[in-house]
């Protein structure tokens, strides 16, 4: 049988795992920034876009991830409190 305490440090282990989601989600959405700027620019000397239509529906979908992530972290930290 598990006891609360061990749920909660299990709890706390996940919520320090997605802090860590979201800084590389972050820091993964700041590189993809940067990416998509450099090629678009590029792109104007170019006969065709080299930026990839995936990068822009990525580039969409961050905000979403991170909500996610945030969500899911604030949502754990409750249950915590209530055990």
């Amino acid at each position: 049988m598990t006891s609360i305490a061990e749920v909660k440090v299990v709890l706390e282990q996940v919520c320090e795992q997605l802090r860590e989601s979201y800084a590389a989600v972050r820091g993964a959405q700041q590189d993809l920034d940067e990416a998509v700027t450099v090629l678009a620019e590029q792109s104007e000397n170019h006969h065709e876009s080299l930026l990839p239509a995936e990068f822009l529906k990525a580039k969409e979908r961050f905000p979403e991830l991170l909500e996610l992530v945030v969500t899911t972290l604030e949502r754990i930290q409750r249950i915590s409190v209530e055990l």
